[in-house]
């Protein structure tokens, strides 16, 4: 390695040294804003409802918190309102709604109306259409919610602390190990 290239890798290093505890910061004030905000930014109850439904179907409560308990509805709604652009955010309202009227045809009841056993049933169908494709760029909306439903859960405190073992600082290579029922999913530095 030339000197050079020495001295800029040293740079980025203790740039991302710098930038940590200000991403930690950030993402943090976030979730605070979500724990304050007790109105909806962009949903309206109805939208809320229907998300928090859908949402809790796809991680219900067990021995851990389902994604309504630790407000993955809220941060949605937070993210809807901050983040995305309002084509984005018009796009997601779109196709919440239009998730519930395709629930409505094949159901005859919106999502919401549904009971937990026959929202299993119903989400179960259409994760096995959508979830095992791969999508260049027309991505359908349950795809993106799913997606954005669990990255938003284990961003919570309770949803990593619950279900994750978190190892910060990298041990030995072990290639094959064996894990048990009560085990949970070992992550490190990446997600």
């Amino acid at each position: 390695m030339e000197r050079r290239e020495a001295v800029i890798k040293i740079s980025w290093i203790l740039k991302s040294v710098f930038l940590a505890p200000t991403v930690l910061t950030v993402l943090q004030s976030c979730q605070h804003e979500v724990k304050q905000s007790k109105d909806l930014l962009v949903f309206n109850d109805n939208q809320d409802s229907l998300v928090k439904a859908i949402a809790d179907t796809i991680i219900p409560r067990t021995n851990s918190p389902s994604a309504s308990d630790v407000n993955v509805d809220k941060f949605i709604d937070l993210l809807l309102n901050d983040v995305f652009d309002e084509r984005t955010k018009q796009i997601f309202l779109n196709g919440l709604s239009e998730f519930d009227q395709n629930c409505k045809s094949v159901t005859g009841e919106s999502f919401t109306n549904l009971s937990e056993p026959e929202q299993h049933i119903y989400l179960e169908k259409i994760d096995k259409d959508i979830m095992q494709k791969d999508y260049d760029e027309l991505v359908p909306f349950y795809y993106t919610f799913k997606h954005l439903t669990i990255t938003s859960y284990f961003s919570t405190e309770q949803g990593v602390k619950q279900n994750l073992n978190y190892i910060p600082i990298p041990g030995p290579f072990i290639g094959d190990i064996d894990l048990k029922p009560e085990d949970k999913i070992i992550i490190g530095n990446k997600m």
